[in-house]
């Protein structure tokens, strides 16, 4: 069963995270937010987040991300479906009927995030190749270890036109989902799609179920025009309702 975004979001929005987790986790309000110990790993001091406002929870213990669905998920080992159906019932919700394009829009979804997913292990093993030896130095001098990379997903586009473009169709990508996804730039003349992100530090941006929805990266030359660059509007990624970690 596929749920069209519009139902996944009545759904989070009757629904305090708050009054969901806080079944599982003891939770302590603290400003605008709640803390708990993490449900994830043992810890001594309070590192897990719940924000009501903005509909997510965080562990910096873990660091995992994300929605009442995702830590249904997480902490209960159930699907994304089992979920849903457990949170609508909670909600007083009829789940919706069977919907052709809805699940086509979805199996497309799924496979750009595929794609995003193969990118950002790409992107990370860069950065601890030889191309990548100036943003690692970046992140030294900025203070940010090599242990905590992974953690926050970081990686390394080299400065190279096809690099990811080659990368990605060597799977089976299609040029045109790449272009779509935000990953290769189409240029207006009509000639060969070429990758978006150059010689620059990466960082995926994600949505509330953690999926990686788009890219964010910092130049590594001082002359480049655009310090930062993110990925454009696409199917995945919606610039207004998505910050970087924090959807």
């Amino acid at each position: 069963m596929r749920f069209d975004d519009r139902f996944i979001e009545e759904l989070k929005a009757r629904l305090r995270p708050s009054d969901v987790i806080g079944r599982s986790v003891k939770l302590k309000r603290q400003g605008r937010e709640f803390v708990g110990l993490s449900p994830f790993s043992k810890e001594k001091s309070p590192s897990f987040f719940v924000n009501d406002d903005k509909g997510f929870f965080h562990d910096f213990s873990s660091g995992k991300h994300g929605d009442i669905i995702s830590f249904l998920q997480e902490t209960e080992r159930l699907s994304f479906v089992e979920a849903v159906q457990r949170l609508a019932g909670e909600a007083g919700m009829q789940l919706p009927a069977e919907d052709p394009q809805a699940q086509e829009r979805e199996q497309k979804r799924q496979g750009l995030n595929d794609w995003m997913d193969l990118a950002q292990k790409w992107f990370a093993a860069n950065l601890r190749r030889s191309p990548g030896k100036a943003a690692r130095e970046y992140l030294e001098k900025r203070g940010l270890p090599e242990d905590q990379w992974e953690r926050f997903g970081l990686g390394y586009a080299p400065n190279d036109r096809e690099g990811l473009k080659q990368a990605l169709i060597q799977r089976g990508a299609k040029p045109g989902d790449l272009v779509e996804a935000g990953m290769l730039i189409a240029p207006e003349s009509g000639g060969q799609p070429y990758d978006r992100f150059r010689d620059r530090l990466m960082f995926p941006i994600l949505d509330t179920r953690g999926r990686i929805v788009s890219f964010g990266g910092r130049a590594m030359n001082p002359d480049d025009r655009a310090k930062y660059l993110n990925g454009p509007e696409s199917p995945l990624f919606h610039k207004g309702a998505t910050l970087y970690g924090l959807p």
